[in-house]
């Protein structure tokens, strides 16, 4: 599989307080032109320091390191909402609108939803949300189980709310927004209906390869504005290329995190911005070694607007050559219908 060159764009002028405006226009346009051919990007000079991410890292190995009947002491509810806790290994089902898309209302969609259940994601997951998200209340482990958890996880849930609203804040100068227009593009970024995610891909033998269906992250679509990720070296994020429509590998890169737009950017650009279809999947066993493939670790944070929040195409991107291509809705009104189709809930094996 080929590698794509994901460009990186600096905004170490939004984090330097001496920046010129011009600096900051400059950088601001590189991300917007990402964002509008690709839908995926990295970034640098966010101020989200490497010992930061080494921190988050380390707590997350702690947490996946737990006995299974520990993590346990804070499930995940039956069902996606609320969206908020410990998720074992299978126990989750992610697939695209697009697997099941074309069925929609037959016969058809039932068996086609069947037969992707079928294949197990192979990864576990912990959900974490602002505490004052009085919908989508945190479901935490008890203290004793892991001292310090909930405010190390609160205090990364603030910190990357704050890059989310700054990266937010470049793109709506890249854009060149008027101030009525920057203030309906901030909205999308609301610091108490965020989420932040702990993911663990543990290691894969080849036999269980050779012997299992089994995935890690299949592709479908963000419904946030935007998600911001953090990977481990080991990689394996996996994006479609617009052009070829072929996935390509997002190869890591140190101190930068990878944006990728949401499907409430792309609404609210009329398309000009695009959400970005991406992965993580599990190789042709016949391309393993005999050692399998490694243990994957990934702190993705989405950017979410409030569920309030009515999401309508802003007018300057509406052409008589581009005319409107969505209807506005309500955003935990999609929430609600999308999450229906990525989240499946099933009884989790090791």
């Amino acid at each position: 599989m080929a590698s794509i060159a994901i460009p990186t764009v600096d905004l170490t002028p939004f984090t330097s307080p001496s920046s010129a405006s011009e600096t900051q226009l400059q950088a601001a346009k590189q991300l917007v032109q990402a964002c509008h051919s690709l839908g995926f990007v990295k970034i640098t000079g966010h101020g989200f320091t490497k010992e930061e991410v080494d921190h988050a890292f380390a707590w997350s190995n702690r947490l996946f390191d737990l006995a299974l009947e520990d993590k346990m002491k804070a499930p995940h509810p039956a069902g996606p909402v609320p969206h908020r806790g410990y998720s074992a290994i299978g126990v989750e089902k992610i697939y695209s609108r697009e697997d099941v898309g074309d069925y929609a209302g037959s016969e058809k969609k039932g068996e086609e939803e069947e037969r992707l259940r079928g294949v197990r994601d192979y990864k576990e997951s912990y959900e974490i949300g602002s505490e004052q998200d009085d919908q989508m209340p945190n479901i935490w482990l008890p203290d004793d189980v892991l001292p310090g958890f909930r405010s190390e996880m609160t205090l990364l849930y603030e910190r990357l709310a704050g890059v989310g609203r700054m990266v937010l804040g470049a793109i709506g100068v890249g854009l060149e927004l008027g101030p009525e227009e920057m203030d309906e593009l901030m909205k999308f970024s609301s610091a108490s209906h965020s989420q932040l995610r702990l993911l663990h891909y543990p290691a894969i033998g080849k036999e269980k390869l050779e012997t299992e269906l089994l995935s890690r992250l299949p592709a479908h679509n963000d419904w946030s504005a935007f998600t911001m990720l953090i990977q481990d070296s080991n990689g394996g994020l996996e994006l479609r290329d617009p052009s070829s429509q072929e996935f390509v590998r997002a190869v890591p890169e140190e101190g930068a995190l990878i944006l990728n737009i949401g499907d409430m950017l792309q609404r609210f650009t009329n398309d000009y911005f695009i959400s970005a279809l991406h992965r993580v999947s599990v190789p042709n066993p016949d391309s393993v070694p005999s050692s399998g493939i490694p243990a994957r670790y990934s702190i993705p944070f989405f950017v979410n607007p409030p569920p309030s929040l009515d999401i309508a195409t802003l007018p300057r991107f509406v052409t008589a050559e581009m005319p409107v291509k969505y209807e506005p809705v309500r955003y935990e009104d999609y929430s609600a219908l999308v999450s229906k189709y990525q989240y499946q809930y099933q009884g989790g094996k090791e």
